[in-house]
C-alpha cells in the first residue's frame, strides 16, 4: 500500500504538538523530521505551517465529532445519549490537551460548527422527548459546551487538584445546564 504522506504529515505534526505543548513550538522542519521526510516534501501537501496546523486542528474536531457520535450511538435514552457524548468530549480533550487547546485558539476550522451542531441536536432530542425544560436548545448547548471546555481545561491544567469524580461532575453539569428533568415512568 502506498504511503499517504499528507496523513503522515498531519499525524507527525499532531504528535509533535502534543510533545512540545504549543503550536508555536512546531516547525515544518520538525514535522518533516518526525515524518521521516525532507523539509521540502511538506510543501507538496501544505503551503505553509499554518495550513498544516489547520489540518491538524480540524482533524481534532473530526476526531471529537467521531468520538461523541460513537459514544452516543445505540444509546436509546436521549439524556443518556447526551451524557455519553459529553463524556467522550471530555475524554478526547484530556487525551490530547495541546491539540485541544489549540483547537480553540481562534482559527476558523470547517468541522468546529458541525461538532457544536451535534451538541445542539442532542439537547434538542432531550427537549423533544420531554426530558429537558430548555426553551432555547442552542443557547443551552452553548452553556454545556462552555462547561465541558472548562472541565477539560481545568483538569488538564491542574491534574493534582483532587477534582470530584469526573462522571458525577460531568453528569451534574449536563443535567443542570441542559435543564434536564427526570424520566417519569
Amino acid at each position: 500500500m502506498p504511503r499517504n504522506l499528507r496523513a503522515d504529515l498531519v499525524s507527525a505534526a499532531a504528535s509533535l504538538l502534543e510533545r512540545e505543548g504549543t503550536v508555536g513550538a512546531v516547525s515544518l522542519r520538525g514535522v518533516a523530521r518526525e515524518a521521516g521526510v525532507s523539509a521540502p516534501a511538506v510543501y507538496g501537501h501544505f503551503a505553509d505551517l499554518d495550513a498544516l496546523m489547520d489540518a491538524v486542528l480540524d482533524e481534532g474536531f473530526v476526531a471529537l465529532l467521531a468520538a461523541t457520535r460513537s459514544a452516543a450511538a445505540g444509546v436509546e435514552d436521549p439524556v443518556d445519549r447526551l451524557v455519553a457524548g459529553c463524556q467522550a468530549y471530555v475524554e478526547q480533550g484530556t487525551a490530547a490537551p495541546a491539540r485541544y487547546g489549540a483547537m480553540f485558539a481562534g482559527r476558523h476550522l470547517p468541522h468546529a460548527g458541525e461538532a457544536f451542531d451535534g451538541l445542539v441536536g442532542a439537547v434538542q432530542a432531550c427537549v423533544s422527548a420531554g426530558r429537558s425544560a430548555s426553551r432555547d436548545p442552542r443557547a443551552d448547548a452553548g452553556l454545556v459546551w462552555t462547561a465541558l471546555h472548562g472541565l477539560v481545561t481545568l483538569r488538564v491544567a491542574s491534574p493534582g487538584m483532587g477534582w470530584p469524580d469526573l462522571e458525577a461532575q460531568l453528569t451534574a453539569l449536563v443535567e443542570r445546564l441542559a435543564l434536564l428533568t427526570p424520566e417519569i415512568s
